[in-house]
């Protein structure tokens, strides 16, 4: 019987491998494997000569160093077949036999060591972003290197090289740290190496020239002392080179300190803001990038750049001893007013004892002198709200132990590209966050006891600090007031953005929005604006071209420079989005400076492309054909699971714009992108989905009243009902795309209609019925000359005279049909004919041909990537081997069949789970 099926791309497993820490096989990411140490033993030999053959002979000697027993040759061959098994399903990764031995090739990014050894030469060749690639390599081990395999002589000389890369990479990244002045950071950690390892020279080093920059110079010194007198009285030597080197830059350190703070050292941080809470990730990548000599803040406006700075630089104060600068550049002054270079650089200079008088004139000479006075200084410099980077660049100081902070609305690319910087990104506040955020602002009592209403406000303000912060104030000011009363001004709103306006502009969320707005070009200005229009939650430069009506190109430049601005992010190659805040701003402005007609023209460009591509991949998606689909596939992609890919990164736009159609008048569109989504969603077994958009598409066929989209509509809305709705209301809408295909003369309409029909009157039992619709389906497709819908009603015809008790009746309608799919390739309706003939065969009790038939239907399902009927032809072919007396071959078609329904959440899982748990034995009533 035929039914819509499931499809899905298939795909292939990535494999990967660790040997620094517990020896593993990763699938797609997750441990699968080995489970016996025998085996991770010969996986770790492999590894280590990657693409080089490992000899019989040294794969004996390691597993059994104490001499091989007479079956030491088949056992490793054993384990080496099981290893084949365990990285199997990637091509990318191959065990081959050569000669007298084996050899694993992968790319070397895929294992662990080579990639740790990458990164470590990367950050030997390279100086900012040095101590980021070694923190990145360290970060691979998991613990003990070759943690868990056989083979102890072998594995502890393997592990002593590794856990020696280990110790030096580590070693390099505390000096870079020490270096970038996280000195007083690096002690607790520099104190344990040294405990660990007390025979290495290095970690004391590092550890004396760490106390020394905190200012512990009398702990350096005694610690220099101890090392010595172990060195001379348990070795017999003095310390080497670098350790007395080290000690007398601490003499000489110490004998200068009397005199270096007689130069200004300028506090200019402002407040930190009391009850700080949340960005930890954002600290840290600022932690991390204190090697760099410069760091950019950039986000969204209002995402709390400027409050991060200062936090993290009150956090950072210590390291940077010889003062600390701080200049709002005012990029995007409300006013307009952003500062100059020059006047910055002159506030600079007095901080650091010039008198005025003598502070030069020109900007130029002005950056000259600034860095000749910051050459020897560690000083922390923040510079607030740049515009661009040439305000920035005269601020720079030359020397690599200052450390300059920038917050910005763009990413400032050319500090990256010429200066190195380390770009930290803000979006939006974790839901937690967030909270938090509120609590210390107004109080935990009073989050605690309307937990459902801080809910509701954190949504209105979609999680941004600026927009909470607003509402926060407002929290203050009526203490006596309920949080439900402020998230119900919220909703109460005209326009999203009315409930964070504030008289202080600097917390005026519609301000901050409108300083980025104002810089941009025109035209950029205006794709902003008619982005306002798209339902979202992200977009292409395609949908932003079909709204703007220009070229793909200038619609990718336009969106470049909304990203640089901060008011649009790429959160993957290719999609963008707005933030929710900002999406109301753009939609608040195209309402007021687009004309009507301009904004319905733009609506109408984007479902125009959008219907289009979708009915394209629909076609691609259609295992048959299906009437009123369009032909061509102008999506980039030709093949099935590109089309896939298109319609699950486009799913939500897809679905939204459905209701979008219909809520601007777009009937057809609404009821035409409903039709081409069907096929795509019932691959993803997404009942509620279906439903919304087929009801949506009912209503828009309706108000537009032609009797093609009704038909349509109706029908689609049928056949979802008939698997996951009212039964009586899928016949009414049957009935109605019955009359309306009738009026339109469509008979492929029609028929497609009746093979529905067909499928209710088949589960109510009425097999009379079933048969009837059939019978009329099939002559409607005979005058169509639809080979295809002819293979389903045939197939249909003779399932209803095998319900009815006509065996061969059954099978020679099962047989024409099967002829007929043969002959038109259709492989599906092939694979529907198949599970039915074996359906038959059961009846009349010869099981051996059923299951072949049921096979045959399983591998050309698998194949087409059809999960649900995959999953129906493996259940049949588990009763099958059952009805045969095979309980252990029924068991294991069943499990397949239990895994992909646990996949699809599909309602027969419960089922299926039962019936394996009748049949007993181990792992009856477990899916895989």
């Amino acid at each position: 019987m035929d039914r819509p099926s499931e499809v899905a791309a298939v795909g292939r497993s990535r494999i990967g491998f660790r040997l620094l820490g517990p020896v593993e096989v990763l699938r797609d990411g997750r441990s699968g494997g080995p489970t016996t140490a025998q085996l991770r033993c010969v996986l770790a030999l492999l590894l280590l000569d990657l693409g080089r053959v490992v000899t019989t002979d040294r794969l004996i000697a390691a597993r059994w160093p104490a001499g091989p027993p007479v079956s030491a040759l088949n056992t490793v061959r054993v384990y080496v077949t099981r290893l084949r098994r365990l990285v199997s399903g990637d091509p990318a990764v191959t065990v081959s036999t050569v000669g007298q031995g084996w050899r694993l090739d992968c790319s070397p990014d895929r294992v662990d060591l080579y990639r740790f050894r990458d990164l470590v030469a990367r950050a030997r060749r390279r100086g900012p972003g040095a101590a980021g690639l070694l923190t990145e390599a360290l970060a691979l081990w998991t613990g003990p290197a070759l943690a868990d395999v056989s083979g102890d002589e072998w594995r502890e000389s393997m592990r002593a090289g590794l856990e020696e890369e280990r110790l030096t990479a580590l070693e390099d990244r505390i000096a870079l740290d020490i270096d970038a002045g996280a000195a007083r950071d690096v002690v607790p950690e520099l104190s344990a190496l040294v405990g660990d390892h007390p025979e290495r020279e290095r970690p004391v080093q590092l550890l004396i020239a760490a106390l020394g920059a905190s200012g512990r110079t009398g702990e350096a010194l005694e610690l220099y002392r101890r090392t010595r007198r172990r060195l001379v009285d348990e070795l017999g030597v003095e310390p080497g080179p670098a350790l007395q080197h080290e000690h007398r830059r601490l003499l000489e350190r110490s004998q200068g300190e009397a005199t270096r703070f007689d130069r200004p050292v300028p506090r200019q941080l402002p407040v930190d803001l009391v009850g700080f809470t949340g960005r930890e990730q954002a600290l840290a990548r600022l932690g991390a990038a204190a090697g760099n000599p410069v760091a950019v803040i950039t986000g969204l406006p209002g995402s709390g750049k400027t409050t991060l700075a200062v936090h993290w630089a009150h956090r950072a104060a210590d390291r940077y001893p010889d003062g600390h600068l701080w200049a709002d550049l005012r990029g995007f002054d409300p006013a307009g007013r952003a500062l100059d270079p020059g006047e910055a650089l002159g506030a600079f200079l007095e901080a650091l004892g010039v008198p005025p008088s003598q502070v030069p004139v020109c900007t130029e000479a002005r950056a000259a002198l600034y860095r000749s006075l910051l050459a020897d200084r560690r000083m922390l410099v923040v510079l607030d709200n740049a515009r661009d980077e040439d305000q920035v660049r005269p601020l720079l100081p030359g020397a690599a132990a200052c450390c300059v902070l920038v917050t910005a609305r763009s990413r400032l690319p050319g500090l990256t590209a010429r200066h190195g910087a380390h770009q930290v990104a803000l979006d939006v506040l974790e839901r937690d966050e967030a909270r938090d955020l509120l609590a210390g602002r107004i109080g935990a009592h009073r989050t605690d006891a309307e937990r459902k209403a801080v809910r509701r406000i954190i949504d209105r303000c979609a999680r941004l600090p600026l927009a909470i912060a607003v509402v926060a104030a407002r929290a203050v000011d009526v203490p006596d007031f309920p949080l439900t009363a402020l998230a119900d001004e919220l909703d109460a709103q005209a326009a999203p953005l009315d409930g964070f306006a504030s008289p202080d502009a600097g917390l005026d969320l519609r301000s901050a929005f409108d300083c980025s707005y104002r810089a941009l070009s025109p035209a950029t200005a205006q794709t902003f604006r008619l982005i306002g229009l798209h339902w979202g939650p992200d977009f292409t430069a395609e949908a932003v071209a079909a709204l703007t009506g220009e070229a793909p190109a200038a619609a990718r430049g336009a969106l470049a420079e909304l990203v640089r601005m901060g008011l649009a992010v790429e959160f993957r190659p290719g999609r963008f989005r707005l933030h929710d805040l900002l999406a109301a701003y753009a939609a608040e402005l195209t309402e007021a400076e687009d004309a009507a007609a301009a904004r319905r023209d733009a609506s109408e460009r984007l479902l125009d492309e959008l219907l289009r591509c979708a009915e394209a991949a629909s076609a691609v998606l259609t295992p048959f054909p299906v009437p009123g689909e369009a032909g061509g596939f102008s999506v980039d992609a030709q093949r099935h699971d590109r089309a896939c890919e298109w319609f699950e990164s486009e799913r939500l736009v897809l679905l939204g714009a459905v209701e979008a159609a219909y809520a601007r008048h777009f009937d057809a569109h609404a009821w035409r992108l409903a039709r081409s989504l069907e096929t795509y969603l019932r691959l993803r077994n997404a009942a509620a989905e279906r439903l919304r958009v087929h009801q949506v598409a009912v209503r828009a066929a309706q108000r537009a009243g032609g009797v093609e989209g009704m038909a349509s509509a109706h029908l689609g809305l049928g056949i979802v009902q008939s698997h996951y709705g009212d039964k009586a209301e899928s016949r009414a809408n049957l009935k109605l795309a019955l009359d309306h295909f009738s009026a339109a003369g469509d008979g492929n309409g029609e028929a497609d209609t009746r093979l529905v029909l067909c499928v209710l009157d088949a589960d109510a039992g009425d097999y009379a019925s079933t048969l009837a619709h059939a019978t009329l389906g099939l002559e409607l497709y005979r005058r169509t000359g639809n080979t295809a819908g002819q293979v389903r009603a045939l197939n249909n015809i003779g399932f209803c005279h095998a319900r009815l008790g006509d065996l061969p009746g059954a099978r020679e309608n099962c047989l024409a049909a099967l002829d007929l799919a043969v002959a038109i390739g259709d492989k599906l309706g092939e694979a529907n004919v198949l599970d039915s003939l074996g359906a038959i065969e059961s009846q009349l009790g010869t099981h051996a041909r059923a299951a072949d038939h049921f096979r045959r239907a399983v591998a050309i399902a698998t194949h087409l990537g059809e999960r649900k009927f995959t999953a129906s032809a493996l259940t049949n072919l588990g009763e099958s081997h059952a009805a045969a007396g095979d309980p252990e071959a029924a068991r294991a078609a069943w499990t397949l069949a239990l895994s992909i329904l646990d996949e699809l959440g599909h309602p027969d899982t419960a089922a299926l789970r039962d019936r394996l748990g009748d049949l007993g034995g181990s792992g009856s009533a477990k899916s895989t």
